[in-house]
C-alpha cells in the first residue's frame, strides 16, 4: 500500500493518565478504546507497509501531535515514509476528485460524513474502513441503522473484534431493514463488508517475566512466595466491566478447596470513591482469600501486575464489553487465563488449552423494556447498562471449579501459560494483526476499482429498527439461554447467602426491573426444588409487576448464584 488515510483525533490514539484508584471526578480514567488506539497507532508505524500516511486531523492540537509523534517514529527508519495532514474542513477539496489515499481508516465505525461526500461530489474515489468498540449506546445503534440506508458501498468495511460483535452488528441492522421493508418495501440491506479482526498486543512489551523480574514485581505488589496471585487489571465497575461477585466467590472457593493461600489482585480504577469502597465492601464475599487494590493507573504498577502474577481472571458480564484486550495482555504475559464465555471473550481464550472459559446465562423478556427506556431517555446510559448486567449471570460454581482447578495445579498453569504466549505470538500479535488489516484494505481497493470501472454514471448526489431490546441485539453473548423448561434449584447455602447479599449495594443496584421483597425471595427459594422456570415465573407474576419483573428476578437470582440451573 502506497497511501494510506488516517482519521486522526487525539481523543481516538492518545491514553489519557487516569484518576488515581479510589476517584477523582475531574480526571476521565483509562480508556480501553485509546489504549487500543495507542497501540494500534504504534504497529502501524512497526508493521505497516505504507510510504505516506495522508492523515485527516480534526484540530491543530491533534496536529501537532502526530506531527511530532512521525517525527519520533521515523527518525531512525531506514524506510522513506511522508506525512501529509489534512484539516478536516479541508477533507471534500482534498479529496475530491483525485484522493491522496484510496482507503480512509478510522479508528471507530466509519464516518458517515465522509460516506456522504464521497456521494455528493460522485464517484467512487476512496474506500471507508472502521473498527468497532462499543456498540450498546443510543448513538452506537442509531449509527447500526445508517448500515442500511447510509450512503455506504461494497468496498466499504466495518471491522469487528469479535465474532459476537459481528452477530450483535447484523442483528441490529437487520431489525432495522426489517423495520424498512415494513414501511416502505423494497429490499433494504447492509452493502457494507463486515470483517472479523481481533485488536493486537505488543508481545515484546507483554511478556512472561524473567526469574529476577517475578521477584521483584512480587515484592513490589507484596505477593508473598508461597502464595496463589490472582490478577484482575481494568476499570472497577460493576455494571461497565464486570461484577466482581464471580470473581470474589471463586477466588474464595480455590483458597477453601485448596488449601492454597490466594491473593487476589485487582488493579484498575473507579469512577469515584464510593464505587471503590463498594468493591472493597464486597471482598467480604472472598473471607479465605487476600484481595488487594493497586493503582492500575500507575505505569510502573501496571507493568508490574503482569510480572507478579499466576493466573488472570477477568468475568465480563456486561453489553458494554466488545474485546477484552486485558485478555490478550494476559495470554501475552505468559498467564492461564479464566474469563467468561461472553461476547468477545470467548474468541480470545481456547478453553483447555490457553485458559477456562465460565459459563454465562440470561433468561428471555428480563430486559425486554431496557432499550426502550434508553431511547426514550427515560433511563440514562448508565442507568440501561446496569439494569442489563444485573440479568446476566456468570455461573459462580463453574467459576469456582476453574479458578480452583488453576490455583490448585502449578503444572496446568505452565502449561497453559505456554500455550497462552504461543497463542498471542501467533494470532493476536500486532505485527500478525497488521497484515490481516492490510490484506483487507488491498480487497477493499480491489473491489473498489472494479465498482468504479463498471458503474455506468456516478453514484447519486427486530422490527424495533432503531436498537432491538437487548436479547436480541446480543443474542450471541451468552453461552445459553435458559428456556421456559430449564428446571432449577437452590444453591445449598442460599437462604444465608441472602442476607449478606441484600446489604450490599453491587448486588441491590438496578432495583427497579424485579422483585426485592426478601420474604418473596426466600418463598422462591424454596419453591425452587426442581420447578421449571416457567412454574417459578407463575408465583413471581402472581404477586404483581407483570412477567417482565418475574424474569428480572429470576435473572438475579441466577446471577448470584441463590439460584442454580440442574
Amino acid at each position: 500500500m502506497t497511501a494510506l488515510g488516517l482519521l486522526y483525533d487525539d481523543d481516538g490514539y492518545v491514553e489519557v493518565a487516569g484518576r488515581p484508584l479510589g476517584g477523582d471526578a475531574t480526571r476521565a480514567g483509562l480508556l480501553g478504546r485509546q489504549v487500543a488506539g495507542q497501540e494500534f497507532l504504534g504497529a502501524l508505524f512497526a508493521h505497516g507497509t505504507w510510504e505516506q500516511l495522508v492523515a485527516l486531523v480534526r484540530n491543530q492540537v491533534s496536529a501537532d501531535t502526530l506531527g511530532r509523534y512521525f517525527a519520533r517514529r521515523t527518525a531512525a527508519d531506514p524506510r522513506t515514509r511522508g506525512l501529509r495532514l489534512v484539516p478536516d474542513e479541508a477533507f471534500p477539496d482534498a479529496f475530491h476528485p483525485d484522493p491522496p489515499a484510496r482507503v480512509v481508516f478510522t479508528p471507530c465505525p466509519p464516518d458517515l460524513r465522509y460516506a456522504w461526500a464521497r456521494r455528493h461530489r460522485g464517484g467512487d474515489g476512496y474506500a471507508l474502513s472502521g473498527v468497532t468498540h462499543t456498540l450498546c449506546s443510543r448513538e452506537a445503534a442509531e449509527w447500526l441503522g445508517e448500515l442500511v440506508v447510509g450512503p455506504f458501498e461494497e468496498y466499504d468495511a466495518l471491522i469487528c473484534t469479535s465474532r459476537s460483535v459481528l452477530r450483535m452488528v447484523r442483528a441490529s441492522a437487520d431489525a432495522y431493514a426489517d423495520y424498512l421493508r415494513e414501511r416502505v418495501g423494497g429490499d433494504p440491506r447492509v452493502r457494507m463488508r463486515r470483517e472479523v479482526i481481533p485488536l493486537g498486543v505488543d508481545t515484546d512489551r507483554y511478556r512472561p517475566p524473567s526469574p529476577a523480574e517475578r521477584a521483584a514485581a512480587r515484592s513490589a505488589l507484596g505477593v508473598a512466595d508461597d502464595e496463589v496471585a490472582v490478577l484482575f487489571v481494568g476499570r472497577l465497575s460493576h455494571h461497565t466491566k464486570a461484577h466482581p461477585f464471580p470473581l470474589f466467590y471463586a477466588a474464595d472457593a480455590a483458597a477453601r478447596e485448596t488449601g492454597r493461600k490466594v491473593h487476589l489482585i485487582l488493579a484498575g480504577w473507579a469512577h469515584n470513591q464510593a464505587v471503590f469502597e463498594a468493591f472493597r465492601g464486597a471482598a467480604a464475599l472472598a473471607p479465605a482469600a487476600r484481595v488487594s487494590f493497586v493503582d492500575g493507573t500507575r505505569p510502573d504498577t501496571r507493568a508490574a501486575v503482569w510480572h507478579a502474577a499466576d493466573v488472570f481472571s477477568s468475568l465480563s458480564d456486561n453489553i458494554q464489553e466488545t474485546f477484552g484486550l486485558v485478555v490478550v495482555e494476559a495470554l501475552a504475559s505468559g498467564l492461564p487465563v479464566v474469563a467468561t464465555d461472553w461476547d468477545g471473550y470467548r474468541d480470545l481464550v481456547a478453553d483447555g488449552e490457553t485458559g477456562l472459559l465460565v459459563p454465562t446465562m440470561m433468561i428471555p423478556g428480563a430486559t425486554a423494556d431496557a432499550t426502550t427506556r434508553l431511547v426514550l431517555e427515560s433511563h440514562s446510559y448508565e442507568l440501561f447498562l446496569a439494569e442489563c448486567s444485573q440479568a446476566v449471570a456468570v455461573d459462580a460454581a463453574a467459576a469456582a471449579r476453574a479458578m480452583t482447578r488453576l490455583v490448585g495445579d502449578e503444572t496446568e498453569r505452565r502449561r497453559m501459560g505456554a500455550a497462552a504466549r504461543r497463542a498471542a505470538e501467533e494470532t493476536f500479535s500486532w505485527a500478525v494483526v497488521i497484515r490481516a488489516y492490510e490484506r483487507l484494505w488491498a480487497e477493499q481497493e480491489q473491489t473498489r476499482r472494479e465498482v468504479e470501472r463498471h458503474r455506468e454514471r456516478p453514484a447519486d448526489g427486530s422490527r424495533t429498527g432503531l436498537y432491538p431490546c437487548p436479547e436480541v441485539a446480543f443474542e450471541g453473548y451468552p453461552t445459553r439461554w435458559l428456556g421456559d423448561d430449564a428446571r432449577l434449584t437452590a444453591a445449598p447455602d442460599a437462604a444465608a447467602r441472602l442476607e449478606l447479599l441484600l446489604t450490599l449495594p453491587l448486588v441491590t443496584h438496578a432495583e427497579w426491573a424485579r422483585h426485592t421483597d426478601r420474604a418473596l425471595l426466600r418463598r422462591m427459594l424454596a419453591a425452587a426444588d426442581g420447578r421449571s422456570l416457567a412454574e417459578l415465573e407463575d408465583v413471581l407474576a402472581a404477586a404483581g409487576g407483570g412477567r417482565q419483573r418475574a424474569r428480572a428476578t429470576l435473572a438475579w437470582m441466577l446471577k448470584y448464584d441463590l439460584l442454580r440451573p440442574m
